[in-house]
């Protein structure tokens, strides 16, 4: 089961078609819209309820969401809806394990209560609390060091005490209700699970020496949709800028507006991938393409600098390229996405608020300056085996029988003519 979000949806597909193909039977509950799509790729899926699916993220009006309280009353909106339709789908379809994403808090609750042996997966930096780097949310700089390690175990500690006191009583009271027991601290439901997938790697995301042992870091996933190419980008002729805005609505029209601005008149093509906003509110000119969505990978293969609100699914995908970036964060994880590329030299992180035309510009001529220090990045990328790496993690945890913490679950299985175990998973 996954929350409403693309960016959190796309990047387990290619795990769960991994799993497919290893025999096993797999249900998606997911975004509406998308269920055709799975459908089509062979996978059983279906939509999330209405409460739940037509949800809109909690800064989308371009709210500030470094806040606590944004971010938890997000979350915590939904719990009571995931919690219950979970818990209805698990009688349905007796799976012998399931998996959540990472800010779908109730399915994580009711995946605990099921008893089945269960997982997380996370496409963005873990919420966990570690004094190993900085705390995320704030988009600071990973810095060696006394001093900087320092600064990041104070600061990690204030968050932990800011985040416990907005979250945890609201999440216990919830959690009290589902039959759970209370947690220390509000990020001790990951911590509970059996495994959690990290699709992130180098250099955004690195092992932290004081995370638990079930964390296991896969790297990203590069699987998008499939679709049909577009003949207007195959008609491009010269260098092409890939703009693109979040596929979860949010404030970052001002985005793809400077970007048709700033690229006009530079010899480079702009092609705008607009997500979750609507197209027609943007002018294009002669020297732009501007549409909601196409296949990235066919402008990726072409593209000589990204430009992007550093959402972790294009930013990985440039990175395994070798495409340098511009990042103008707007907010989620976007900062820390942007401080991270910067300080790995693969790309210039912009200030959406004091971004022109003419700033942004500059910034496009310094990254494309970036160009081999982002290949060089693009040799440390593990995104090849990432699926591979997930799915035999998952096996593990289901054929160990694994359920909630301190809990063992045994069961006869059938197994495929390869002789490995067949399972149902939700």
């Amino acid at each position: 089961m996954t929350s409403p979000a693309r960016g959190v949806m796309y990047p387990i597909v290619e795990t769960l078609l991994e799993l497919r193909d290893r025999g096993h039977d797999i249900h998606m509950i997911t975004i509406a819209d998308e269920v055709p799509m799975l459908r089509g790729l062979g996978l059983s899926a279906s939509p999330l309820p209405p409460e739940i699916d037509e949800a809109l993220p909690g800064d989308w009006r371009g709210d500030d969401t470094r806040t606590p309280n944004s971010l938890t009353d997000r979350l915590l909106s939904r719990i009571d809806a995931e919690f219950t339709h979970l818990t209805a789908a698990v009688a349905d379809h007796h799976p012998d394990m399931i998996l959540t994403d990472v800010v779908a808090t109730g399915a994580q609750c009711a995946a605990e209560a099921s008893g089945l042996p269960w997982a997380i997966w996370s496409a963005t930096f873990l919420p966990l609390f570690t004094t190993d780097g900085p705390p995320i949310g704030l988009g600071l700089t990973p810095r060696d060091g006394r001093l900087p390690h320092l600064r990041d175990a104070v600061i990690a500690r204030a968050a932990q005490s800011i985040w416990d006191l907005t979250f945890r009583r609201k999440f216990n009271r919830a959690r009290r209700g589902f039959g759970l027991p209370e947690l220390r601290h509000c990020d001790g439901v990951i911590r509970r699970a059996p495994l959690v997938l990290s699709l992130c790697g180098a250099p955004l995301e690195r092992p932290r020496v004081d995370w638990p042992p079930t964390v296991t870091m896969v790297g990203p996933s590069l699987w998008a949709p499939p679709g049909n190419r577009d003949p207007r980008i195959d008609a491009i002729d010269g260098p092409i800028a890939l703009v693109t805005c979040s596929t979860e609505l949010q404030a970052d029209q001002t985005l793809a507006t400077t970007a048709l601005e700033a690229l006009a008149g530079t010899g480079m093509h702009a092609v705008v991938t607009t997500g979750a906003l609507d197209p027609d509110q943007f002018v294009a000119g002669p020297d732009a393409t501007v549409v909601r969505f196409l296949p990235h990978e066919q402008v990726l293969d072409r593209a000589s600098v990204v430009i992007s609100h550093g959402g972790m699914g294009i930013t990985q995908k440039a990175l395994a390229r070798g495409i340098p970036m511009v990042i103008a964060p707007f907010g989620r994880d976007q900062r820390d996405v942007a401080a991270r590329v910067d300080a790995a030299g693969s790309g210039i992180r912009i200030d959406p608020r004091s971004m022109t035309a003419r700033s942004l510009r500059d910034a496009v001529s310094t990254a494309l300056g970036c160009g081999d220090r982002a290949r060089r990045i693009a040799a440390i990328a593990p995104a090849q085996g990432s699926a591979d790496r997930a799915a035999t993690c998952i096996e593990k945890t289901l054929h160990s029988g694994t359920g909630s913490v301190g809990t063992v679950f045994t069961r006869a299985e059938p197994t495929t003519s390869a002789g490995t175990t067949a399972s149902n998973m939700l």
